[in-house]
């Protein structure tokens, strides 16, 4: 099938399952060839038929969709409608894990969970897109003088979410130490937030044992940068930063322009730049 072809008939006859997967591929293509509108559009036919019907499309598949046509709404500057189809979105994943909370296996409520987190991190990014950023709430500074936000304002700083046991996260630091190094003498300012999870709600030697380790961790990786430990769950709620590692980059005055998985992510680099030459 070429990258113009669209769905075709066969796969349009074997069920709504079938068509929403198809057209999710069909769309990947039309992305990758730079048909950004023509992927728009296959991704809205493909949401159109999963809202009619909700319980045969995966519920994976479903945020998956969300996630991607969001995506592409924001590279067409199309923000209100990323804003507005991923409220939708979460609302309607919330509504299926309290189903499968209720009446699911094990392994379905905890794929429920993870599928609603993650289109609710997704929705809670983008509502930061052009907003100022949230100041930081830091209970121990492991590397560093404590510093807000506010205090930062003229210097472009990126927020890497992390945690000791995320082993994306442990590949991510000398990446981090290499773009500090290469960057810092432009304005950037880079800070890696954790919490704890090991201890969390745990007596105060459990988490001074935690907070060791995660000195120990950036000891090892050599990390020059700031790293703070958040009070609690909330700092990561306010940013959706629940899936590690998160990035968010903010520019001089103040504002978010990124948040999602960072380098790995190809409009990243391209905020990052556009922020450090402003």
């Amino acid at each position: 099938m070429s990258v113009e072809s669209g769905v075709s008939a066969e796969s349009a006859a074997v069920g709504p399952q079938a068509l929403v997967a198809a057209g999710l591929n069909h769309a990947s293509e039309l992305e990758h060839a730079g048909k950004l509108i023509k992927a728009a559009a296959e991704l809205e036919t493909a949401l159109t038929a999963a809202r009619a019907t909700p319980y045969e499309i995966e519920f994976q598949t479903r945020i998956r969709l969300g996630i991607m046509l969001s995506d592409l709404y924001l590279s067409l500057d199309r923000i209100q409608d990323a804003r507005a189809l991923l409220a939708d979105e979460a609302a309607f994943a919330e509504r299926i894990s309290q189903i499968m909370q209720a009446t699911g296996t094990l392994p379905q409520k905890r794929a429920a969970t993870s599928g609603c987190l993650q289109i609710r991190d997704r929705a809670t990014q983008v509502a930061l897109f052009g907003e100022p950023a949230p100041e930081l709430s830091v209970k121990d500074w492991i590397v560093g003088v404590p510093v807000t936000l506010g205090e930062l304002r003229g210097k472009v700083v990126l927020l890497e979410f992390w945690a000791t046991w995320c082993k994306r996260c442990q590949e991510m630091f000398p990446k981090l130490n290499s773009l500090y190094q290469e960057q810092s003498a432009r304005g950037l300012e880079l800070i890696a937030l954790t919490r704890h999870y090991l201890a969390y709600r745990g007596t105060p030697e459990a988490m001074g044992e935690e907070l060791r380790l995660m000195s120990w961790t950036v000891a090892q990786e050599g990390v020059g940068f700031r790293v703070g430990v958040a009070k609690d769950e909330r700092l990561q709620a306010v940013y959706g930063a629940n899936g590690l590692p998160t990035a968010v980059l903010i520019d001089r005055q103040g504002i978010v322009r990124y948040a999602g998985p960072g380098a790995e992510d190809k409009t990243f680099n391209n905020a990052l730049q556009q922020c450090l030459d402003a």
